[in-house]
């Protein structure tokens, strides 16, 4: 049957996770059933609703757009005054973000 062209689109993540929550309440009640103690199951149940919760976080994040790089400002970083080369001078060596060290 087609869907109604009014029906909003659900992401396909939301079936996968709505089958994990009935696996956290199904798991518990099987192991009840089978006899096991009710703090193990209830620990199991914590421990699923614990990696659901983490998978849908983690599958939300993945799903949101990266954000856009933020520029560096101006003021950002510590200033150094370095004096301009003389015209025909060689280039000075990098220094990676340190002082040059001063010869004596």
């Amino acid at each position: 049957m087609p869907r109604p062209a009014h029906a909003p689109v659900r992401p396909p993540e939301d079936d996968l996770l709505r089958w994990a929550a009935l696996g956290c309440l199904l798991a518990p009640a099987v192991l009840l059933w089978r006899g096991v103690p009710f703090l193990t199951a209830a620990g199991v149940a914590c421990g699923l609703a614990a990696v659901t919760a983490a998978s849908r976080m983690l599958i939300r994040r993945s799903r949101r757009p990266a954000a856009p790089p933020r520029p560096r400002h101006l003021g950002a970083g510590p200033r150094t005054s370095t004096p301009a080369p003389a015209p025909g001078a060689p280039a000075p060596l990098p220094t990676r973000g340190r002082a040059p060290h001063a010869t004596p």
